[in-house]
């Protein structure tokens, strides 16, 4: 080729056409030039935490705790060589303020919920102090500010004396349940603090102890339950000698010639009670003792099982071989 057909060819790349983006569509994957996009590496977004907060119309307290921080700047600034400021200067300080503070609430914060904790511990302020690299030593020269007492102390308001409690507290609860007695046996509590709420709020109730405490009435119940004792006993003893005798009548009972002397001992020994005693069981007024037996239904009581003796039955081994 010419050198005149050389320049008439222009070096610029022409074009594409929509032919030719057709044409590079439908070429296999293998032809087609691989282009990776390289992003620049950039720490992501530091995330903003008052975007969390919930916006508030009216300042809270009146603003008293905004005026107090910008108390703090002032004398700060007084107190670095700066005779004056401006409004706007004073709230870009308060904000970068604000947000250093809101950060280092969030280490905290954070700190303290990764260790599963409900109120922070001084390790979780040390992280903090930790990962805005402070130094513990940094602290020390602010525990005694240059800034002398006079300008840093806070002069508020004298607050209106509390009025006194209404009387009809006393009537209503009496003087046992007023709790001024016992804040008048405290003198540690300051008089400018409120009196104390009635007892029964924050005491039990006392209550009369039923324990006999006369050396006498105690031992004369001491004897009574010894008394009741005794009695107790001797019931338990007739009990047991009528279910003796029941036994030995059962016993009798079982051999015929047995049962027929007991019949007669019991026919005799009737007798001669109704003779002898009879009379004077009547003019005394006293009754035979038929109380109650106590194990009367003995006899459905759970039995033994009753041992079955297998006999032997001889076998014939011949037979089976």
């Amino acid at each position: 080729m010419s050198s005149e057909t050389m320049a008439a060819v222009s070096l610029k790349r022409s074009a594409s056409s929509p032919m030719d983006e057709d044409s590079t569509m439908g070429e296999p994957a293998s032809k087609r030039q691989r282009i990776e996009t390289v992003l620049p590496v950039t720490p992501p977004p530091e995330e903003d935490l008052r975007s969390h907060a919930v916006a508030i119309a009216d300042p809270l307290f009146d603003g008293d705790p905004r005026k107090l921080l910008f108390r703090a700047i002032i004398l700060a600034l007084d107190h670095v060589g700066f005779d004056a400021a401006t409004d706007e200067a004073l709230e870009s300080l308060c904000s970068e303020v604000d947000s250093y503070v809101t950060h280092f609430l969030y280490g905290i914060t954070l700190s303290m919920l990764n260790a599963r904790r409900s109120f922070p511990t001084p390790m979780d302020f040390k992280f903090a102090l930790t990962r805005f690299d402070l130094p513990l030593a940094s602290l020390e020269p602010h525990i005694k500010t240059p800034i002398p007492t006079s300008k840093t102390k806070i002069r508020l308001e004298v607050q209106a004396p509390e009025p006194k409690n209404a009387h009809y507290e006393n009537l209503l609860l009496g003087g046992d349940l007023s709790g001024e007695s016992d804040k008048n046996q405290k003198p540690y509590i300051p008089r400018k603090f409120p009196a104390f709420p009635s007892k029964h709020t924050y005491k039990w109730t006392d209550k009369d102890s039923t324990r006999e405490t006369d050396p006498r009435r105690i031992r004369e119940e001491a004897a009574k339950a010894a008394r009741q004792g005794e009695e107790a006993l001797r019931r338990l003893t007739k009990i047991s000698k009528a279910l003796k005798e029941k036994d030995v009548k059962q016993a009798a009972s079982r051999d015929p010639r047995s049962k027929e002397r007991h019949e007669l001992w019991e026919k005799l020994m009737h007798e001669l009670s109704i003779d002898k005693g009879g009379s004077q069981a009547r003019k005394s007024g006293r009754d035979e003792d038929r109380s109650m037996i106590v194990n009367a239904d003995m006899k459905y009581w759970r039995k033994p099982v009753p041992i079955k003796r297998s006999h032997l039955v001889p076998t014939d081994h011949k037979g089976k071989e």
